[in-house]
């Protein structure tokens, strides 16, 4: 047997080897995690949105978040109820480590959420259901068609920039912090976690 044919021979035999162990062995390994297919009902929760539901929950997602995370999801329970989560996947455990940049972020997505509503004339109804800032499901949140309701200018919304530069060092006042804290403007449940938005302080001139 001359030399090439040996080596085809055994560069052969190889490569039959090795398909045939790879087509026997547990493939998920090749696969990237982010290119799974999804679960069925979650690749049909877009088709039993409405169009403002669609609008309202695209408009939360362009909130901020710590290191743009979106640490949140929406459990579809139905139309225009929803439950706003935490999802321990994007938890930052290095900068965050107990999840409270976590929840400054879902209730921002959450402030977002109400401005879209209300301009497209619902009512929130929010239920807080989180008791730490680890818990799963964080707000349940229905929405009430009504005909009172504060407009918002969405286009602040969808341009939004986040902007790293040009803070004030100045500490709150007094007057500010107890306005933010004030009880009908914020949620708090039983163990002290709190959810709550900024509210646009009236000026002088109104």
């Amino acid at each position: 047997m001359n030399r090439k044919r040996f080596l085809a021979i055994t560069v052969g035999a190889i490569v039959v080897v090795v398909v045939n162990y790879y087509l026997s062995s547990d493939k998920s390994n090749f696969v990237r995690a982010d290119k799974q297919p999804k679960h069925v009902e979650t690749k049909n929760i877009a088709s039993l949105l409405t169009t403002d539901e669609n609008e309202i929950l695209f408009l939360a997602s362009l909130s901020p978040s710590g290191h743009n995370t979106q640490p949140w999801f929406v459990k579809y329970i139905d139309k225009y109820h929803w439950i706003i989560g935490n999802d321990k996947s994007k938890w930052l455990i290095g900068v965050d480590p107990t999840q409270r940049e976590t929840m400054l972020s879902i209730g921002a997505s959450l402030q977002n959420l109400e401005y879209a509503a209300n301009n497209l004339g619902y009512s929130c109804q929010f239920n807080l259901l989180a008791t730490t800032n680890q818990d799963k499901n964080v707000m349940e949140v229905k929405l009430v068609k009504s005909i009172e309701t504060s407009k918002y200018d969405i286009e602040k919304i969808k341009h939004r920039r986040t902007v790293r530069s040009n803070f004030l060092n100045d500490a709150l006042k007094k007057e500010d912090v107890a306005y933010l804290m004030d009880g009908d403007r914020s949620i708090q449940s039983s163990k002290g976690i709190i959810v709550f938005w900024h509210v646009q302080r009236p000026t002088k001139n109104g």
